[in-house]
């Protein structure tokens, strides 16, 4: 009868490493995850109080959520990724890129808002908080409570303000040491 014959073809492949300094890469995450968390946390307060009192809450307030929380979720994509040796650095590099945009566009729209001319968040905390010079009695009151409150919401702003300038200026970072780990990649 006919013989039949099996051809085999084995292909030998080189699987890739891509070497991270670990160091560098927990350092960014541990800064992307204080970041988020703390924007986050701000946000959302005052995003809360300005409901309960029926103010318009701006587009921009649920961005800058929504923004910290894809962040957090990139923090632990990347953990998990790192820990079963399946980082890639293009998406990293991508992902990367992504909430650089992000990033950078909530902290364009808070500069102008906190920055901006005449009647921005930083010209009211000067003129009625920080200038103000009819402080209420000392003592437990009420206009003790809402002036403490009134310095720390201003306060708020500008730490939100430095946070995101922050992690703006990693996730940039972040896209070059992925394009330096692709390349080192490629020369070995």
């Amino acid at each position: 009868m006919g013989g039949h014959s099996v051809i085999e073809r084995v292909v030998v492949g080189r699987k890739k490493r891509y070497r991270w300094d670990e160091t560098v890469l927990y350092a960014l995450l541990f800064i992307f995850l204080v970041c988020g968390t703390a924007t986050l946390g701000m946000f959302s307060y005052i995003t809360y109080y300005q409901s309960r009192q029926f103010v318009m809450i701006p587009w921009y307030f649920y961005f800058i959520i929504i923004t910290c929380v894809l962040t957090i979720i990139f923090v632990m994509a990347v953990c998990f990724l790192f820990y079963i040796h399946l980082l890639l650095p293009i998406l990293v590099m991508l992902w990367s890129f992504i909430l650089f945009v992000l990033w950078i566009t909530g902290l364009v729209k808070q500069s102008i808002e906190l920055w901006g001319p005449q009647g921005s968040i930083n010209d009211y905390c000067v003129r009625f908080v920080y200038n103000d010079a009819l402080w209420a009695p000392a003592g437990q009151n009420r206009d003790t409570w809402a002036r403490i409150q009134q310095e720390g919401i201003c306060n708020m702003w500008k730490t939100t303000f430095a946070l995101e300038l922050i992690a703006t200026f990693l996730f940039l970072y972040m896209i070059f040491m992925s394009w330096q780990v692709i390349r080192n990649a490629r020369y070995r």
